[in-house]
This record gives structure tokens, sequence and C-alpha cells, in this order.
């Protein structure tokens, strides 16, 4: 009994020994698990930290992805338009090519019709050459006619004129030698102005393109429409026709057959109606 009693004893000593020692060996090995989960919490917070930023860059390459993409699709579009663009010119230039071929043949065909021009041109100047000499004679025949006519006309007005001049001094003479002397040497009240014989005289302001501007007077008494002949140097020099008067200008027209050369801006000429 005794022996078992010890045996037992021992036994309990043992069990309790190694109870201590398990006991102890598991506190160790908890406190390295609580290491170990405390690790493991550590890890997994960094990794959740890291998975958000993954996150985050992914949400930014999906971003940038798509904008990418939009780019992309611009570019696409541009390309397509710049394609339809390229062909719409292609087309263009060739219609332009077939247009400046028609246009150089076009070219070509005036150039030959101009060349035919030109020659036919120039045997109708010298036609009309020929021609222009007989109508300008002509017409030199038909002005010096008109002079002539205008001339025969201003001496048969001359001859009125001296006639009717002569007849008025041989009047005054009379009246002058049936008045006393001091009714000839008496002032008169009014001083007559000189008339020449043919008519009332005026001075050219200026002659330009057909037209002639006179001085206007009361003496002239012309109007609008009015025609009248030019009278220099006891010479008919042509002839004007009247289209416009005020009290110092008259403009008139030089008609044709007058002879232009001796009308001079500055002179003077004797008007006839």
């Amino acid at each position: 009994m005794n022996r078992l009693s010890i045996l037992l004893r021992i036994i309990a000593i043992i069990a309790a020994s190694a109870a201590c020692i398990l006991f102890f060996i598991s506190k160790g090995k908890l406190a390295e698990e609580v290491l170990a989960r405390k690790a493991a919490d550590k890890a997994s917070r960094e990794i959740q930290v890291e998975l958000t930023e993954a996150d985050n860059q992914i949400e930014d390459l999906n971003s940038r992805l798509k904008s990418e993409q939009e780019v992309l699709s611009d570019t696409k579009r541009k390309l397509e338009s710049t394609r339809s663009e390229m062909y719409t010119a292609r087309q263009e230039v060739s219609r332009t090519q077939q247009q400046l071929s028609i246009a150089k043949n076009d070219i070509e065909r005036l150039e030959e019709s101009a060349k035919r021009l030109r020659s036919d041109l120039l045997q109708s100047e010298q036609s009309l050459a020929s021609a222009s000499n007989d109508i300008e004679i002509e017409n030199l025949n038909l002005r010096i006619a008109e002079l002539n006519k205008s001339n025969a006309k201003l001496e048969e007005s001359l001859q009125n004129v001296v006639s009717k001049n002569n007849s008025t001094s041989q009047d005054s003479e009379q009246a002058v030698s049936s008045n006393s002397l001091s009714e000839l040497y008496s002032t008169p009240s009014d001083t007559a102005k000189p008339v020449s014989v043919f008519g009332p005289e005026t001075e050219i302001l200026s002659m330009k393109n057909g037209f002639i501007v006179l001085s206007n007077n009361a003496n002239l008494g012309l109007v609008a429409g009015a025609k009248a002949n030019m009278i220099q140097k006891k010479r008919a020099i042509g002839s004007i026709q009247v289209v416009k008067t005020d009290n110092e200008m008259i403009l008139a027209n030089i008609l044709p057959g007058s002879n232009t050369s001796a009308i001079n801006a500055g002179g003077t000429i004797t008007i006839l109606p």
C-alpha cells in the first residue's frame, strides 16, 4: 500500500509538474498567438490601406483610360474627316485639271481666232484708211462751202451796216449844221460805249472740248438756244450755239466747221446774231 501511495504521489507530482510545464508552454504560445494576431491585424490594416490606394489608382487609371479613349475616338473622327476632305480635294483637283485642260484648249482657239481677227482688222484698217481720206476730203469741202456761205452773209451784213453808218453820219452832219455853236460845244449827259461795226464785242474766257465761255454783257443779247457767228479781225471764224447764260458768262457749243485754232483764251471776238 505504501508503495502504491508513493507511486500515486510521484505520479501526482509528475502530473502537477507536467501541468505546470504545459501551462507555461500554453501561456507562451498564447502570448505568441496574441503577438501574431496583433501583427496580423497590423498587416491586414496595412494591406487594407494598400488596397484602398490600389483602388484609387485603379479609378485614376480608369478615368485616364476613358479620357484616352475619348481622345482616341476624336482622333479617329478627325482622321475620317481628313480622309473625306482629302478625297474631295483629290476629286476637286481632278476636276480642276480637267477644267485647266479645257481652258488651255479654249485659249489656243481664242489665240487662233485673235490672230485671224488681227489680220482682218489690219485689212479693215487699210480699207478704212483709204475710205477715210475720201470722207475727210468731202468734210473739208463741206466746211469750205459753209465758210463761204457765212462769209457771203457777213459781207452782205457788213455792206448793210456800212450803208446805215453812212446814212447816220450824213444825218448827224445836217443836225450839226442846223444847231448853234453853244449846242455844239455843250457836254452830253450820257456817253455811248463804242460798238464794233459788225456787232458787240466780248472777251473769250476759256475754250475746251468743243465748248467756249464768253464774257456776258447787255449788248450781246444772247439767250439759251440762240445761234451766232464769231468774227475776228473782220473775218468769220465760225459759229456757236448758246447752252447757258448768266449775268457774267455765256456757255456755248462751238458748231462744226469753226476755226478753233483762231480761238484763244483772253482774246476778243465780235458776235453777229
